[in-house]
């Protein structure tokens, strides 16, 4: 928590506001800290950005706040130069922390904003409609060969060109031709009973309810428009559209059903709806609709209530329906494969705005298909900027070497990076860094995975795994520079980087010290207390005022113990003989009257100093010697309070007075500390270049 404290104070304290010293052409040096130099300019940066001044604080003012703001600039750069000369930034826990937050504020200037901000905003707009599509889709091995691939895509041109001559039944294509098992009768696996076929209709979904080239395919379709082959992970896939909708999130529905999945009698059901439909009309209750005529026995009980539920497990119809109603309103009848149905909109979600939701607009997209757009269109700038060479198709010589190595041991994360005669060969080169073939093994090596190995696909393989290779270490080349190209950048993670060494450095010599050194404390307190003036009021912390010494007998149930016997007890055993409080716990404990108390302990006593300020125990004409009685808080029981007498005012000892000695013990180690940088570095300070900073 005091981490978090410190960094958030030292990031206000050091933030981003800027004051423009008048200066000349000249950037004259203000400050000497041991063999650095602080010119003006990187002086008035700091102050700029540490300064509090109200914007019409006068010349007197200003040059104040400037005096005064030295004193913290050297002592800042002292402790900064001090911790690194003692190497406090090279600890795993400082590299750990400060590597976290560096790779977070990176992360945006490695990708190509402008292009995620239009797939971010595309996302929205999807996430607002349902589309509903068939599909007949050509499968692919889970790892294609070219020819398994060729040939799925010539197949899937075929069904194409039978799907596109007007008057096509693409149904009955989708039953015909699919390998999407879902689209014939099949038997489940887990029921064992025969499921009708869709047909190749998947009903109604939208964003990220379906791999992002078949969503692809789907949203940018017109109604009734059918795709050519699109390809995803499981194979080619034609597309038509049959709908598109505005509708967001789950709905919250009463209905009434008639029918069965089985029932053959649409006359019954018809006129059994017709019925429903007229009973609302005139003015019938949906609830009583329901309980009388519904024939959906599981949600009659619940008055046909149906709740939160999501488009993808709506039969299609009920979300065509649902896309029409208002809160509150009614369908007229419909009719689905199960029989007929009226619906009632109960609830509706609305989509927040794009900013509420783009934060998890980009968890989800960085688990498909799109976040690779924005990674790749920056690669290819990074290309143009720094100026990219490629010598795959020139030292093929060592490519070729390497890829002689290649087996499909690498399909099972088991290959091994050979020893390469042409290794130092140059693989490709960007900017001022060039990458060899060695590296290239390497980076194979160390990215491999569990696969299914084919033994044509490794030609594929190669190229893929390479293409990979060249854009991590662009982006990797782009990330090593981003305190050169980004001044900004720059400007964040230094002064996260200083916040960070601050911390430890104080933490180690100033804060866990002061906690830590507990004969150092001792042998503080004992210099400092002496020195303190109890009638001085601003040292008022250091002492005790005036204080009652208490005797607290407190009972948790008044059944247990009559009162009065406690009072005796009290004045007898407590304020007289000043017995102390197990003597005091046992006399009470034998006076408990077992009939009526089943508790097994229901004395509390405990002895107390209150000073006279302090009414939460004690009111204020309670500050004498005597007993007096109060009500527990919850009035079930009651509390004797034995004032034994009076304590006069005292020095606090250590123990009592901790909080207040470490923070004064910080302060000491903090002008010790101060004292002891002043002369291990130099400091010199160019008061008159300082006087004439005039901003």
């Amino acid at each position: 928590m005091k981490k978090t404290l410190f960094l958030l104070l030292f990031g206000a304290f050091f933030g981003n506001t800027a004051v423009k010293a008048q200066t000349s052409t000249a950037d004259p040096i203000v400050l000497e800290i041991g063999d650095e130099k602080i010119t003006q300019s990187e002086f008035m940066k700091s102050f700029g950005q540490a300064n509090m001044l109200t914007s019409d604080a006068t010349a007197a003012e200003k040059q104040k706040a400037l005096n005064e703001y030295v004193d913290l600039f050297v002592n800042f750069r002292l402790k900064i130069k001090d911790a690194i000369a003692e190497k406090y930034d090279t600890s795993s826990a400082f590299q750990r922390e400060y590597n976290t937050y560096r790779n977070e504020v990176a992360a945006p200037y490695l990708i190509d904003s402008d292009r995620l901000e239009k797939i971010l905003h595309e996302v929205y707009q999807r996430n607002q409609q349902a589309v509903r599509a068939s599909h007949i889709m050509v499968a692919l091995p889970r790892t294609p060969t070219p020819d398994d691939t060729l040939k799925a895509y010539n197949r899937a041109m075929e069904i194409y060109n039978k799907a596109i001559v007007p008057g096509a039944d693409f149904k009955r294509l989708a039953i015909a031709f699919s390998e999407d098992p879902s689209a014939k009768d099949h038997l489940s696996r887990q029921t064992n009973t025969e499921v009708k076929g869709n047909g190749g209709d998947l009903g109604y979904f939208t964003v990220f309810d379906m791999v992002y080239p078949f969503e692809e395919a789907a949203f940018n379709l017109e109604i009734g428009e059918i795709s050519k082959p699109v390809r995803s992970e499981y194979g080619y896939h034609i597309v038509k559209l049959f709908d598109k909708i505005s509708i967001y999130g789950k709905s919250s529905i009463q209905h009434i059903w008639v029918g069965s999945l089985n029932e053959k009698d649409d006359t019954r059901m018809l006129s059994r709806i017709n019925d429903a439909y007229r009973r609302l009309q005139l003015g019938e209750d949906f609830n009583d609709v329901v309980r009388n005529c519904s024939e959906d026995r599981s949600t009659v009980p619940v008055n046909g209530l149906m709740e939160n539920v999501p488009i993808q497990r709506m039969v299609p119809e009920y979300v065509k329906e649902i896309s029409k109603l208002k809160v509150g309103e009614y369908s007229k009848p419909f009719k689905t494969q199960y029989g007929w149905h009226i619906i009632k909109l109960v609830k509706k979600d609305t989509i927040p705005s794009f900013d509420d939701m783009r934060s998890f607009y980009k968890q989800r997209i960085s688990r498909d298909q799109r976040s690779k757009q924005p990674q790749d269109v920056f690669v290819e700038n990074m290309k143009k900027k720094y100026v990219f060479e490629d010598y795959f198709n020139v030292n093929k010589v060592a490519f070729d070497e390497l890829r002689s190595y290649i087996t499909d041991s690498v399909f099972k994360k088991a290959w091994v990076a050979p020893e390469l005669k042409h290794g130092n060969t140059t693989a490709f080169v960007i900017g001022d860094k060039s990458y060899t073939v060695a590296e290239f093994s390497q980076y194979i090596y160390k990215t491999q995975k569990q696969a299914r190995p084919r033994r044509q696909m490794l030609d594929a393989f190669y190229s893929e795994v390479y293409a990979n290779f060249v854009g991590d270490k662009i982006v990797e080349y782009a990330n090593s520079r981003l305190e050169k190209d980004y001044p900004d950048f720059d400007d964040i993670v230094k002064e996260y980087r200083n916040g960070l060494l601050i911390f430890a450095y104080n933490d180690a010599k100033v804060w866990s010290k002061a906690i830590l050194d507990t004969a150092g404390l001792k042998e503080f307190y004992d210099r400092e207390c002496v020195k303190r003036d109890i009638n001085d009021p601003q040292q008022a912390i250091y002492f005790w005022g005036e204080r009652a010494d208490v005797t607290t007998m407190s009972v948790i149930d008044s059944n247990c113990i009559d009162i009065n016997k406690v009072l005796k007890i009290a004045k007898k055993n407590v304020l007289k003989e000043g017995l102390d409080r197990t003597k005091i716990t046992e006399l009470m404990m034998k006076k408990v009257n077992k009939k009526k108390c089943s508790m097994a302990k229901p004395v509390f006593v405990r002895n107390v100093l209150v000073e006279k300020n302090d009414d939460q125990i004690l009111k204020p004409d309670q500050f004498q010697r005597g007993i007096y009685t109060s009500k527990t808080s919850d009035g079930e029981g009651y509390i004797v309070l034995v004032v034994k007498g009076m304590k006069e005012p005292c020095l606090k000892s250590l123990r009592e007075a901790r909080g207040y000695y470490i923070n004064d013990y910080q302060n000491y180690l903090e002008a010790q500390l101060i004292e002891s940088l002043k002369a291990k570095y130099k400091v010199v300070v160019h008061q008159d270049k300082i006087d004439a900073i005039t901003f």
